[in-house]
C-alpha cells in the first residue's frame, strides 16, 4: 500500500509547486521529495516507452534493458548532464522516443530527473 502512494505523493509535490517553481530559476529542493524507486517507477517508464521491440531492448549500443544499461546513460546526481535526460527532454542531439511515438509526459520526465538527482539508485 505504501509504494502505491509514492507516485501520487511525488506528483502532488510537483504540481503544488514545491518541486518546480515556474517563477524561480533556482535548483529544486530534493530534500523534501520522496525517494524515486528505479524498480517501481523508472523501470516501468523505460519499459513502456523505450524498450519496445526494435528500440532500446538490449540488442543495440544504447540498450536500456537492465539497470546497468540505464545507469550507464546517466550521471548520478546530475540529471542535466545525463544522456538519458538530454534525449527525453530534447536537449541532446536527438529526441526520444522518436516520432511518431509520443514523448514522455512532463511527470514522467520529472520522475526520471528526480531519480537521477537522487543518485540513480538500484532501488
Amino acid at each position: 500500500m505504501k509504494m502505491k502512494l509514492l507516485p501520487g505523493l511525488i506528483l502532488c509535490l510537483f504540481t503544488s509547486g514545491l518541486f518546480f517553481n515556474q517563477g524561480c530559476i533556482s535548483e529544486p529542493d530534493l530534500e523534501n521529495i520522496p525517494v524515486v524507486s528505479f524498480d517501481s517507477i523508472v523501470r516501468p517508464l523505460i519499459a513502456g516507452n523505450c524498450t519496445q521491440a526494435g528500440c532500446h531492448d538490449g540488442g543495440e549500443e544504447f540498450a536500456l534493458f537492465t539497470y546497468e544499461d540505464v545507469k550507464s546513460k546517466v550521471k548520478p546526481g546530475n540529471a542535466r548532464e545525463s544522456d538519458l535526460y538530454k534525449v527525453i527532454t530534447g536537449r541532446g542531439e536527438e529526441m526520444m522516443p522518436p516520432s511518431p511515438s509520443n514523448p514522455l509526459t512532463e511527470d514522467q520526465i520529472r520522475y526520471i530527473f528526480v531519480w537521477i538527482e537522487q543518485g540513480a539508485l538500484n532501488n
